[in-house]
């Protein structure tokens, strides 16, 4: 009976002792790992968001500086010019923006619509003068080229007929929602490019 208790007896010292060893182990993995020495920094480099030539600098090397100190500035002219540009970009974009989303003036559409009547008035004439040069080519009192001639004319005076026509529809019907939409893109890229 001795035997198996002397067995029972090793194995739970060896369990007890392999217990022991991974708790030790363990213990000794959470401690911090601790250095002794000296830290040195002598050299801080400094730098900018943004390039540019230095206006003016504030404090010299090996002075004490406290956090939020102003160490040196920048010289500002060539951002405040690229302010003021970037503004006037703005500008000139709203204002093509605004121009786009009124339209056509009063005045053009009016001289779209004179042009119309001008051009009404010489098709007119050029289709009767194709009327009578047709009645004498039927009686063979004028020539095939006198016929074809007044057709020719009344053929160009409809065409520019057509084109005034198109152009004061245009000019009535404003801009294209392609050209708004341009326009109202060139002016968020100026205000993105001012911000």
């Amino acid at each position: 009976m001795k035997k198996p208790v002397a067995i029972i007896l090793v194995v739970v010292v060896l369990l007890a002792a392999g217990i022991g060893g991974w708790l030790w182990y363990q213990s000794q993995q959470d401690r911090g790992l601790t250095l002794y020495g000296n830290v040195d920094i002598r050299t801080v480099n400094m730098s900018f968001r943004v390039g540019g030539r230095l206006a003016s600098l504030n404090v010299d090397e090996g002075d004490a500086i406290k956090t939020g100190q102003t160490l040196g500035m920048l010289d500002k002219a060539p951002y405040e010019n690229a302010l003021l540009q970037a503004k006037a970009g703005v500008s000139v974009a709203q204002a093509q923006y605004d121009l786009m989303l009124a339209g056509y003036r009063d005045e053009e559409i009016a001289q779209a619509a004179a042009a119309v009547k001008q051009a009404k008035a010489a098709y007119d004439y050029a289709q009767n003068f194709y009327n009578r040069q047709q009645g004498l080519w039927k009686s063979r009192t004028i020539s095939a080229n006198d016929l074809e001639n007044a057709r020719s004319s009344r053929d160009q005076a409809q065409a520019t007929l057509k084109s005034a026509q198109d152009k004061l529809s245009q000019y009535r019907t404003g801009n294209r929602a392609q050209d708004i939409a341009q326009a109202k893109a060139s002016l968020e890229q100026a205000q993105a490019q001012l911000a």
